[in-house]
């Protein structure tokens, strides 16, 4: 399906008539008349404006996909989001720790442990029953190693 096509069937189901679509648009309706010819195509503003609009992907108001899903996430999506970026973020801390000499390492091992016993004394341990680790070298792979095991 073409844009010209698929921008006229968005407007009909969402209830605008090229007139109240141009005007949404601050356009004229001659413009919106042309890009449901095919004669003229609009500009990136306004495709986005027009998937905001009609809550539809980029490339299916462009025809160029059938698929017609909303672009906005989820929660779930925004959730799994979050969670990458504590992944991220922890991958990294321990990337940073990896990189450090044995004396660096020895220091930060030994304000983890200091910590770790002030929490523990104070009650503001953190649960994480729920976490599983993975890692993996050059040399072998070890996956899914819940928190306390060796």
């Amino acid at each position: 399906m073409s844009f010209a096509e698929r921008l006229k069937e968005l407007r009909k189901a969402n209830g605008y008539t090229q007139v109240t679509l141009a005007e949404a648009l601050g356009l004229s309706k001659g413009t919106v008349a042309m890009w449901e010819t095919g004669k003229r195509t609009p500009d990136y503003e306004t495709i986005n404006r027009l998937s905001d609009m009609f809550d539809r992907r980029i490339d299916y108001i462009l025809g160029y996909s059938d698929d017609d899903s909303s672009p906005k996430l989820t929660m779930e999506q925004i959730n799994q989001l979050g969670e990458w970026e504590i992944q991220n973020e922890q991958i990294d801390i321990f990337r940073q720790f990896l990189r450090l000499d044995a004396y660096g390492q020895a220091c930060v091992s030994a304000l983890i442990q200091r910590e770790g016993v002030r929490c523990r004394e104070q009650s503001t341990e953190r649960d994480i029953s729920n976490i599983k680790v993975g890692i993996q070298t050059a040399e072998r792979k070890v996956t899914d190693i819940p928190y306390g095991q060796k």
